[in-house]
């Protein structure tokens, strides 16, 4: 089926509590042709507050993220997905066993993990470092996907 309208991305890492809320948030803020939520391919985590740091100063609004598990993106009533973007190779191993992965067109974006074992200043750091890169392929994503809009509407 053709995507209609804003198309729905969602993106996804292990826990929902770091990388893939950024992506949300990012999308969000910056990225009006695409309609963006974020799950976690694995457990839910507590949202990360060196996430909401690094968002808060970089002028990004972090109000409403939370955690949440991507099998409600598979119940009645979910927003019907156009894009899956598994964020590591984590949340990709992971959606692969969801029962909505064939319906779907997938992307897989390598990026760096943000280890929850390190300090606070230290994944602050590691969110700035990300921000550009992320916002950078969200970017193009959208791009992408406008081109493909474009193709199927010709």
């Amino acid at each position: 089926m053709p995507m209609t309208g804003r198309p729905t991305v969602l993106f996804v890492c292990p826990d929902n509590a770091g990388t893939s809320l950024m992506a949300e948030a990012i999308a969000l803020h910056g990225h009006r042709g695409l309609r963006p939520f974020s799950a976690a391919a694995l457990v839910p985590g507590a949202v990360d507050p060196a996430l909401i740091d690094c968002l808060q100063a970089a002028r990004v609004p972090a109000d409403g993220l939370s955690a949440k598990p991507a099998g409600v993106f598979g119940l009645s009533g979910a927003p019907r997905l156009d894009v899956v973007v598994a964020l590591g190779a984590q949340a990709w191993r992971a959606l692969r066993r969801q029962p909505f992965i064939g319906l779907l067109r997938f992307e897989f974006w390598q990026l760096p993990e943000v280890a929850r074992d390190e300090s606070l200043a230290a994944r602050r750091a590691a969110y700035r470092t990300l921000l550009p890169d992320l916002d950078g392929a969200i970017g193009r994503l959208e791009e992408r996907i406008a081109l493909r809009m474009a193709r199927a509407a010709a």
